[in-house]
């Protein structure tokens, strides 16, 4: 018995020994970076900065701003007196992206009637436009989503409809709608600039 115990103290003592303390500290820092290339976006490496609020707290004050990890990627919480909800995603490297998703409970329909969210997304979005302080002529994209619909047949979730003139290119999607309880839906609407 007493050589067993001599045996497994050897064998978890030489688990624990200086090369292999080497090896787990070197492997770290390349899991990091595995990890943070997947994940998440080099600050270093982006054209833009870190996201900043659009929110006009005077006239939505339940709000709140988280700036992610990352640095870059902004997180915005707008609770409305009726009890909807707005996320806006500040968001982007070579892309400035806004993404707005409203979960309401005035819109109903089936999800899979996109011109009834297409206009929905565009009637919520035009709602909040005094609240925004915004780098991009959201008010431009709405139009122009509004004029597709109005001139499109076939809808598709994600399709990049061009709004912006000059060199840079603007484009507004809308990228999602689900049902989220009996009563609440979600629609998700993108306003994008670039590449910067």
């Amino acid at each position: 018995m007493n050589r067993l115990i001599l045996v497994l103290t050897i064998g978890l003592f030489a688990c624990n020994s200086a090369t292999d303390k080497q090896k787990k500290t070197s492997d770290k820092p390349l899991a990091d970076s595995v990890a943070i290339t997947d994940k998440q976006i080099v600050p270093k490496d982006c054209v833009r900065g870190a996201a900043e609020p659009i929110i006009k707290k005077t006239v939505y004050p339940q709000t709140t701003f988280v700036l992610q990890p990352d640095s870059l990627t902004g997180i915005e919480t707008v609770t409305f007196d009726n009890g909807d909800m707005l996320t806006i995603k500040n968001w982007g490297c070579e892309y400035y992206v806004l993404t707005f998703r409203f979960e309401t409970s005035r819109f109903q329909q089936d999800t899979t009637n996109l011109d009834f969210w297409f206009k929905s997304a565009s009637s919520l979005t035009r709602e909040v436009l005094d609240g925004l302080d915004a780098p991009i002529d959201i008010p431009k994209g709405i139009d122009q989503l509004v004029a597709h619909v109005d001139n499109n047949a076939t809808l598709k979730l994600r399709d990049e409809i061009d709004f912006g003139t000059g060199d840079i290119r603007s484009f507004v999607s809308v990228d999602r709608v689900e049902k989220v309880t009996d009563k609440k839906y979600a629609v998700e609407i993108s306003f994008t600039t670039g590449p910067l």
